[in-house]
């Protein structure tokens, strides 16, 4: 299968009202919740970004992931990934 375009996840105005979430948020999410990974102390370490990332930074993402579980009910479908792989490139010192 050949890479696909990278394709803008933003939740457009109405879905963002409408976002069912998991608890009560004073604003809403630009990007559905389930977008979102965290990376704890053992993997920033591994992908030596432990002193290197400031909130708005951006961050070139490349990952493999397992297809866990696909899971189809009429029209709907839900694929989960589990990511075993990232390569990381910091975007803001491409550009200084």
């Amino acid at each position: 299968m050949a890479w696909t375009p990278f394709v803008d996840m933003e939740l457009d105005d109405e879905a963002q009202l409408d976002a069912l979430l998991p608890m009560p948020m004073p604003e809403k999410p630009r990007y559905p919740p389930g977008l979102r990974i965290c990376l704890m102390n053992d993997q920033l370490k591994a992908l030596k970004l432990e002193d290197d990332c400031d909130v708005g930074d951006t961050i070139d993402l490349r990952a493999f992931a397992e297809v866990m579980g696909v899971f189809k009910d009429g029209d709907n479908t839900r694929i989960e990934l589990q990511i075993q792989k990232i390569a990381l490139e910091d975007e803001n010192q491409e550009t200084k």
